[in-house]
């Protein structure tokens, strides 16, 4: 059936402009319906109000809030109507603690969710909207850097390769935005052979699928020589030009990734060019 809608979950005009471009050059590629939910975070319940319902400062609090996003959301539908017809832009002022799931829900109702890149480990907001995405709705996110520039998506495409359901399913998913002309690399990092997982030759069994299913694939096993394995691979992104990586997203627990690092939120937070991953 290919891609027929696209979910961008955005907190203003500004912020998410990057994820905007890529999920109306998604549209425009596919021919799919495109809708906008802006994001607005409600302010916290004051701890010392024991009936905050009727406490005027939280009121106003929530009015000046809901006020915010009216008029961010007005500026979005302004902007999108620019270049767009027929784009759908939704609300949404939810507290920090249920962003999680309301933007899961919201995502599941749609092939594929577009979020702007998190600014850094401390962008609260941006953490929860793509975590959100990702983890809630079982569709596929694509991740947007916040000065990508118009080109077309899916057809020079770097595919992050382990033996992990996360990365299985992400190649899935990848379908629905892969161009029938695509060029694929399958990149490894370091793989060695084994009896489990990569097998006797690392990469070369999801090559040669790829190969099946038509694609233009070529197989890139390559050696970090002091490298991270996120520069690795971002550094090859470039040489190749690629427009789309394709990822499986936290294979090991958000936790330890967030105490120890790794490939996951370092491709996050480093790549410029969108990063499409599954969980």
């Amino acid at each position: 059936m290919g891609l027929k809608d696209i979910l961008t979950v955005v907190t203003s005009e500004a912020a998410g402009e990057g994820a905007i471009r890529v999920a109306e050059q998604l549209a425009m590629q596919a021919d799919a319906k495109l809708s906008v939910q802006v994001v607005g975070w409600r302010p916290p319940v004051p701890i010392s109000s024991e009936i905050w319902v009727d406490d005027p400062v939280y009121a106003d609090m929530l009015a000046r809030a809901q006020a915010q996003l009216d008029s961010d959301s007005a500026r979005v539908a302004l902007r999108l109507n620019r270049d767009r017809d027929g784009c759908a832009v939704e609300s949404l002022l939810v507290e920090f603690g249920s962003g999680r799931a309301a933007v899961g829900i919201r995502a599941m109702h749609a092939d594929l969710a577009v979020v702007a890149k998190p600014a850094g480990p401390d962008a609260a907001g941006d953490r929860i909207i793509f975590e959100g995405a990702l983890f809630g709705s079982g569709r596929p996110v694509v991740v947007a850097p916040p000065d990508w520039k118009p080109r077309a998506i899916g057809q020079s495409v770097l595919v992050c390769w382990k033996p992990t359901r996360e990365a299985a399913r992400a190649l899935g998913d990848a379908e629905l935005v892969l161009q029938p002309s695509a060029r694929i690399a399958v990149v490894t990092v370091d793989a060695q052979p084994s009896e489990k997982g990569y097998g006797p030759a690392p990469g070369a069994d999801i090559a040669n699928h790829l190969a099946r299913r038509g694609h233009q694939t070529t197989l890139e096993n390559l050696v970090s020589a002091g490298r991270t394995e996120a520069e690795t691979i971002l550094d090859h992104a470039v040489d190749m030009d690629a427009d789309l990586i394709i990822m499986g997203g936290y294979g090991h627990s958000r936790l330890s990734e967030t105490i120890f690092g790794g490939v996951t939120r370092d491709i996050l937070f480093l790549a410029a060019i969108p990063v499409l991953m599954s969980h």
